[in-house]
């Protein structure tokens, strides 16, 4: 009976140290690879589904996609182009789409031109201010009258320069606005309309370009001249704008 006890004593005690000691055991059995060595079956081993990659090393480059910033992975990213393999080492140069001649059907329409008049000034030797025609090819769109403003307000170009044109219109003129009510055209401008360095001569040089080009078109007989969208009675100290003003106010 003594005996019975003694080994059963014995057997819990092993047990209670088996149970504390187990972590220990763990670690020690897994720093070891102990179970790994004695089965011969790798404790991680990969599933067998493809070619293996072997632990620590990197999958072939060929099997590597990398998406461009920007784009989600699984998603396919755009084409690279194909680089120079002639030895210098640059891509290869994309070309353009090959230049119509003209006689060549483009299997486009092409957008549609006409001429404008516009009006600047040219001062001849006796110092008299006379008022010359520009003829100007513009593309036809649905506010002509502005366009043709427009083109006025750039001035002349270098070769109207060198046949002695100019522009009396202040620096800085802007054409805001441009529409035509009856048979006058209502054309606002911001402020630096009203100052003209030239004093009177320089404001009615002005109010011609301005009149002359909007009358090209045959419906508009007169221009109410407007400033920031306001009517203003003066231009300077006695050039009157109060009213719509025709060619033969000037």
């Amino acid at each position: 009976m003594a005996a019975i006890l003694f080994w059963m004593i014995f057997l819990i005690v092993i047990l209670l140290l088996f149970i504390i000691n187990l972590p220990l055991i763990r670690n020690t059995l897994e720093s070891t690879r102990f179970i790994e060595r004695l089965t011969n079956t790798p404790v991680n081993a990969a599933p067998e589904t493809g070619d293996p990659v072997p632990v620590g090393e990197s999958p072939p480059a060929s099997q590597i996609l990398i998406a461009p910033p920007g784009t989600a992975a699984g998603t396919p990213s755009a084409r690279i182009p194909d680089t120079d393999t002639s030895g210098t080492g640059g891509a290869q140069e994309s070309r353009p789409d090959p230049v119509e001649t003209a006689g060549e059907p483009s299997g486009k329409s092409q957008p549609a031109v006409r001429d404008r008049v516009i009006y600047f000034v040219k001062i001849d030797n006796s110092g008299m201010v006379l008022t010359s025609p520009v003829k100007r090819q513009v593309f036809v769109s649905d506010s002509p009258l502005l366009d043709a403003l427009n083109l006025l307000m750039q001035g002349p170009t270098t070769g109207e320069e060198g046949q002695g044109l100019t522009s009396l219109v202040p620096e800085g003129v802007r054409v805001q606005s441009a529409h035509v009510a009856g048979s006058t055209a209502l054309i606002s401008f911001n402020e630096n309309f009203m100052f003209n360095r030239y004093g009177a001569e320089g404001y009615i040089a002005q109010l011609r370009q301005i009149v002359w080009t909007a009358t090209e078109f045959p419906n508009i007989h007169d221009v109410q001249i407007l400033i920031e969208g306001r009517r203003i009675d003066f231009l300077g100290e006695s050039i009157r704008i109060g009213r719509p003003i025709g060619r033969d106010d000037l």
